[in-house]
């Protein structure tokens, strides 16, 4: 099949603490397939037009959005009693990307063998990328379910410049993926603007993704979500296509906190 279309008004995320309900007034018809997700080789900013750089721009910033919710679930669907926020830096002014970001792979591999004794990728992280104000690049990492590691143990498997480990701890559990994700917000946002069509964060492939259903309902919110409490409510306007144009689509959002009965 080369793609397929999937048509719906409303859809709902569910992480491991909260839902997440989006009701939208028309209709939205999406479709998968590899064939229309392909993308000619991008030009460098400076080389694009002034009304091709606002297109860009724009995207970016849906992107940088939808990036920052993307951490905050994951976040959410897989912290634990565990998890730990670590930061690395070097002391060499590394600024090529592609270089720290193979420094930081060898890393992973690393530790990834001082915890599990054993090469397959057992590591779950996420992490993203971001610049000093020197030009050298550092990371931010969020290790899932890890065990206790002396700092000094870190220094040593690190081996290139400063390490900050500290546990991770939020009062409020709906809020957790939202607090630690405002660490990832910089980096996020300079992975796009300056190595456009790279990744915006990395994350091992071992991670649990939060529930998401999208279905055609007339039903409203009230009688899909029932007996949790309300986190959160806005109202905004979004875009769908009709008849190859973009046109407004009003869009209703609710957080809920999750009840206990919806497992997890």
């Amino acid at each position: 099949m080369e793609g397929y279309f999937l048509s719906y008004n409303k859809k709902i995320v569910q992480t491991n603490s909260y839902i997440e309900v989006y009701e939208y007034d028309k209709v939205i018809i999406s479709e998968n397939t590899k064939k229309i997700n392909r993308r000619s080789k991008s030009k460098n900013f400076d080389e694009l037009e002034q009304e091709e750089q606002l297109k860009r721009l724009h995207r970016i910033s849906k992107t940088r959005q939808n990036a920052k919710w993307k951490v905050m679930r994951l976040i959410d669907t897989n912290f634990d009693s565990k998890t730990s926020f670590l930061t690395l830096t070097t002391k060499e002014n590394i600024q090529n990307r592609d270089c720290f970001n193979k420094i930081f792979d060898k890393f992973i591999k690393r530790l990834n063998y001082k915890v599990f004794k054993t090469k397959k990728r057992l590591l779950k992280y996420l992490a993203v990328l971001e610049k000093q104000k020197r030009g050298a690049w550092h990371v931010h990492i969020i290790l899932f379910d890890i065990p206790f590691i002396a700092h000094k143990e870190l220094m040593k498997i690190w081996g290139l410049g400063g390490v900050w480990i500290n546990k991770i701890d939020v009062d409020t559990k709906e809020n957790r993926g939202r607090y630690v994700s405002k660490y990832f917000e910089k980096g996020i946002g300079q992975e796009l603007v300056e190595s456009y069509g790279k990744k915006s964060f990395y994350s091992s492939r071992n991670l649990k993704h939060p529930k998401e259903y999208k279905f055609i309902s007339n039903e409203t919110t009230e009688n899909i979500i029932k007996h949790d409490e309300l986190l959160y409510e806005s109202e905004y306007l979004g875009k769908v296509y009709r008849k190859g144009k973009l046109v407004p689509n009003k869009i209703k959002y609710r957080k809920f906190k999750l009840n206990n009965s919806y497992g997890g």
